[in-house]
């Protein structure tokens, strides 16, 4: 199998964030679409080793960042390489409130959804969430995955639904 053919899928940068017990917390995402739009449906997949998995699982609600080609590349690091569990991104990365839960400023849109159902894999749940609210922050072109890699020259995280290791 040649993997480099899935490299071809279109994918965007998010930032996928939640509570914990109080505490806004989340991670680093590239999967992330829309189902329906009557109602607003999202999907968002998070590998089962990742924090915010189970904070979404405890909070039932979670908020997706769109990352814009502007936002600053250390979001990306703080929220891919580091574990919500032990620290608390939130304090290096500013956010704003919006629908109850934790957003990043530096984004170029939101959207908050209510979790309704969601499919487990062997590695990743993939939740669906109900649109609750959505809106622009700033005009900037979404980041694409693709962008990250040959512009920001990023890498992915071992926890990537992407991520090809050796």
């Amino acid at each position: 199998m040649n993997k480099s053919a899935l490299y071809q899928l279109s994918y965007g940068v998010y930032v996928v964030s939640t509570w914990d017990k109080g505490r806004a917390t989340g991670c680093t995402a590239n999967s992330a679409m829309q189902i329906t739009s009557n109602p607003a449906t999202i999907a968002v997949s998070i590998n089962h080793d990742n924090y915010t998995n189970q904070c979404i699982q405890d909070t039932g609600k979670f908020a997706i960042s769109i990352l814009g080609e502007n936002t600053d590349p250390g979001v990306i690091g703080t929220f891919g390489f580091y574990s919500g569990k032990d620290t608390d991104k939130f304090d290096k990365v500013k956010p704003v409130i919006k629908e109850y839960m934790p957003v990043v400023e530096d984004a170029c849109a939101y959207i908050v959804c209510e979790v309704i159902d969601k499919m487990e894999t062997s590695s990743h749940t993939v939740f669906l969430g109900k649109v609750l609210d959505a809106d622009v922050l700033k005009q900037d072109t979404p980041m694409t995955y693709a962008y990250y890699h040959k512009v920001i020259k990023g890498t992915s995280p071992k926890n990537a639904p992407t991520y090809q290791g050796d």
